[in-house]
């Protein structure tokens, strides 16, 4: 099974960015049913794709697709601002984005001491 590509991946983050107006102050209810469109596309292309351990959509934007689906599933707002047909389609990618978010949560490195940070003094 092919893997997302990287470049795949940047289109999530930028309709992430989009649903969030570019910020983390909170959904941008004008913005928001072109980059549902958006995320409707994204999802058909990556639905039958693997995720890729080297690549995550925080890298581009601070929030995580899984993040945005879920705040706009979880407001009445946001949700009136969408037709039916876009509010089952998130809620059908909703499963995908979250195993995508668990996906990239294990896959995160280890903060601590790496082996370059060691420099063999144990006794200071």
């Amino acid at each position: 099974m092919a893997q997302m590509s990287e470049e795949l991946i940047e289109q999530w983050a930028d309709a992430t960015a989009e649903i969030y107006n570019e910020s983390l102050t909170g959904i941008n209810l004008t913005r928001l049913p072109e980059a549902v469109a958006q995320y409707v596309e994204l999802f058909a292309q990556s639905e039958n794709l693997t995720f890729n351990g080297d690549a995550t959509p925080t890298d581009y934007f601070d929030n995580h697709p899984f993040l945005a689906v879920t705040a706009v599933l979880n407001s009445a707002e946001a949700m009136e601002a969408l037709d039916s047909d876009a509010q089952d389609a998130l809620d059908a990618m909703a499963d995908f984005t979250e195993a995508w978010y668990n996906f990239d949560l294990e896959n995160e490195p280890e903060l601590g001491i790496s082996e370059a940070d060691d420099d063999g003094d144990e006794d200071w």
